[in-house]
């Protein structure tokens, strides 16, 4: 079966209407474990194998260990009262530091495509729904920007020229090229400023 999920992930193509049918980079990182990304698609994947499951498993960066005990506990009432809310999702906590991840089980035997897709968007929407919910907005977006910085800037180390990073700003992000262009240009500045403070 797995064969068959990584083919559903790696297939596609970036004006596909459906989060399946999007291109994802997909690397397998531990026995039967797989991690997926698709610059349109604001998280990592985590797809796991296991006894006759498919478990698709998405870090959301907030971690609750820290938190203050009335700060905790509004957390976990929010997420209880998610879990209670969305359906195919499940709102966890794993980790030595208890970070919050959504969760999606689904059983092998009865896994078509169609549920799969079910699956990503239940990810995608709780996501959102999360960070609306805990007031962590602002912060998700920044993360976000955080990921697409880092994408870009290991396609600047792998020497891609700026045609092809604008080109992926575009097409595989889904950025006009304006806004591409201005983004490239920023994150070069800071580059070179990061250089200049190790002088």
């Amino acid at each position: 079966m797995y064969s068959e999920v990584l083919e559903w992930l790696k297939a596609g193509n970036d004006d596909a209407e459906d989060i399946v049918d999007l291109p994802w980079n997909v690397k397998q990182v531990g026995e039967k474990h797989y991690v997926a990304e698709h610059p349109k698609i604001p998280f990592l994947l985590n797809v796991l194998f296991m006894d006759g499951f498919v478990r698709l498993a998405v870090p959301s960066g907030v971690e609750t260990i820290a938190m203050r005990l009335e700060e905790k506990v509004k957390v976990y009432h929010t997420l209880l009262v998610l879990n209670e809310r969305m359906n195919l999702l499940k709102f966890t906590l794993s980790g030595m530091n208890d970070e919050i991840t959504l969760r999606v089980d689904l059983d092998e035997k009865s896994l078509g495509k169609e549920e799969f897709n079910d699956a990503l968007t239940a990810l995608l929407v709780g996501m959102n729904v999360l960070m609306d919910s805990l007031g962590l907005t602002q912060e998700f977006q920044e993360m976000i920007f955080e990921r697409l910085a880092l994408m870009i800037m290991e396609r600047m180390q792998n020497g891609a020229s700026k045609r092809e990073i604008v080109e992926f700003l575009t097409k595989k992000v889904g950025m006009k090229k304006d806004e591409a262009e201005a983004l490239l240009s920023e994150l070069k500045k800071a580059v070179k400023e990061d250089e200049r403070g190790y002088i």
